[in-house]
């Protein structure tokens, strides 16, 4: 109800999590307002169906965007631990018109050529799972996964999203302030969501 009313607003939603499942209803409430494609940065794929009877969790908020007739389309980035995916759900996001990505490839590629592989024109909601990057300067979520992006990677890629593609939406997830004394994650997730507002009202022609 809240994505809605900010659509209907014409402002752009920004939605802080809490664990990944909400981008569940924040996908939802796009439903007749036009075709959209998903930029994923995450460590896990969260594309598991059904587990331990849960359908509507942070590892499954991915397949269900994908069965939504609007998602186009997804492009995974950073995506390099099986914990919440077993091979099925891999096999079934590239069915469903998943691009994933390691972080390995997306360097080998570059930012810039990672985003032009989003279709051209299309409209981009951005999901951005702070366990994208690597728990050296992001300790502070439920799900560490080693390897992952550094900050300028990460600003690269959302900088490069919103110069070429209409962003529609955004949320950032999976932020727990309590694992990280530091406070170092928390100040790096704002630093991340402060920089991207700023790439799309630049790129819309705000000064």
């Amino acid at each position: 109800d809240g994505v809605s009313a900010i659509l209907d607003a014409g402002a752009l939603p920004v939605v802080l999590g809490g664990d990944h499942s909400v981008n569940i209803p924040c996908i939802d409430a796009f439903e007749g307002r036009g075709d959209i494609h998903i930029f994923q940065i995450d460590a896990h794929l969260d594309f598991v169906d059904v587990r331990h009877g849960v359908r509507f969790g942070h590892g499954n908020c991915l397949r269900r965007a994908a069965e939504k007739p609007y998602v186009t389309g997804q492009t995974q980035v950073g995506i390099r631990n099986v914990s919440s995916t077993t091979r099925e759900g891999y096999e079934a996001a590239r069915a469903m018109g998943s691009d994933i990505l390691s972080v390995r490839q997306m360097r080998k590629l570059g930012a810039e050529a990672v985003i032009a592989r989003i279709p051209e024109g299309a409209r981009v909601y951005v999901t951005l799972d702070i366990d994208g990057f690597c728990p050296s300067i992001a300790p502070g979520t439920g799900t560490p996964s080693h390897g992952g992006f550094l900050y300028y990677e990460v600003l690269e890629l959302l900088q490069h999203v919103a110069r070429d593609y209409e962003v529609v939406g955004m949320d950032l997830v999976e932020v727990a302030p309590d694992y990280d004394p530091s406070q170092s994650t928390q100040i790096l997730a704002a630093q991340v969501l402060l920089n991207f507002l700023g790439f799309i009202f630049h790129a819309r022609g705000f000064r």
